[in-house]
């Protein structure tokens, strides 16, 4: 018999160019989806620390009959008052310290002497020697948001990993540069439409001060810049209605990214104040040291609750539970949610 051999054809260059597009096509369509799944995840994630924080909440409430508390700021009752920022046996760290034993960390907060000065203790607090000289650059899992992509827009002090902070409610927040959104404001003002920190009479006091040590008025939210903090009793617009705590991006406040990260005793105020995700995190070509209302220095604009995730940031409420609010959130609910005890039924709910 005769044998009939063909000769094996192979793709032309034009076929294989045809191949390549199509797969650059579909490798094109399928990465939107990739990453969109990939968020989806690490905002689960964080959403499920903020509930375990959430719950720490209450815990510590349970144990020590209210919220966690900062530290004492300007105290009469010290033969030398000192401030917040001043070192001293006053500062005995932020609210996230005393949640340590709360979510098991507990070994950790063994270590800590808390007739003593909190945050020297931890800044002196050697771990992988070499690497990192303090408790300031080591990750508290529970403590950071895996979507938080700001550590290239940090320009100074890399004390930036943790994600979360208690809220101050609608409190007057003092503006730096000349910028005036969100600032200060009076009741006043409310009903032609200028609004801002103070709407229900309740958050007078410049960025959560409550000093001289222990005073609850003035404060809208749950806690303080300082050592006061809400029982459940003192929160009479319901649990369920307002904001206990959020998502930050440290990066975007100078005290938020100060030393000492997420146990500066100075660091942890943060308000409803501020409109979610206002800018002044570098983002969008714009710098976050340019003197005005992006300045991550503008108390009124940077002293707010932040996030990386697409449309919002997260919130914890009075009940533990956790909420995604929208960057286009009708203000005067937002402000409504922060404050804990404005009496007014809310404009509009959120999930």
């Amino acid at each position: 018999m005769r044998n009939f051999l063909r000769k094996k054809r192979g793709f032309t260059l034009v076929e294989l160019l045809v191949v390549i597009a199509i797969i650059g096509i579909l490798v094109g369509l399928l990465l939107p989806a990739v990453q969109a799944a990939r968020e989806a995840a690490r905002r689960m994630q964080c959403g499920n620390n903020l509930k375990q924080i959430g719950l720490a909440i209450h815990n510590y409430e349970s144990a020590f009959k209210r919220f966690p508390n900062g530290s004492v700021d300007d105290d009469p009752r010290e033969a030398v008052p000192r401030r917040l920022w001043e070192a001293g046996n006053h500062r005995k760290g932020t609210v996230l310290v005393k949640l340590l034993p709360f979510i098991e960390q507990t070994a950790l907060y063994n270590t800590i002497d808390f007739t003593q000065d909190v945050e020297a203790q931890l800044n002196a607090t050697g771990v992988f020697a070499g690497v990192r000289t303090n408790m300031r650059n080591v990750p508290i899992p529970s403590y950071r948001c895996p979507s938080d992509g700001t550590s290239s827009r940090v320009l100074t002090q890399q004390n930036h990993l943790y994600n979360y902070s208690m809220s101050i409610g609608n409190n007057n927040m003092n503006g730096q540069f000349g910028c005036a959104q969100f600032a200060v404001n009076a009741v006043a003002l409310r009903a032609s439409g200028v609004l801002g920190g103070n709407l229900f009479s309740n958050g007078g006091n410049g960025h959560g001060h409550s000093g001289p040590y222990d005073r609850a008025n003035g404060i809208s939210g749950v806690i303080s810049r300082c050592d006061w903090s809400a029982k459940f009793k003192d929160i009479t617009d319901g649990t369920s209605n307002v904001i206990a705590g959020g998502e930050i991006l440290p990066s975007c406040h100078d005290h938020h990214r100060g030393g000492g990260g997420w146990y500066n005793t100075n660091g942890q105020w943060t308000a409803t104040s501020v409109g979610i995700n206002f800018n002044t995190c570098g983002k969008q070509g714009i710098l976050d040291n340019q003197s005005n209302c992006n300045d991550f220095r503008s108390w009124n604009t940077s002293g707010g609750f932040k996030s990386d995730h697409t449309g919002g940031a997260s919130f914890i409420y009075g009940d533990a539970s956790v909420h995604f609010l929208p960057n286009s959130i009708d203000y005067l609910s937002y402000q409504q949610m922060g404050s804990r005890n404005d009496g007014e039924t809310l404009s509009q709910s959120y999930e």
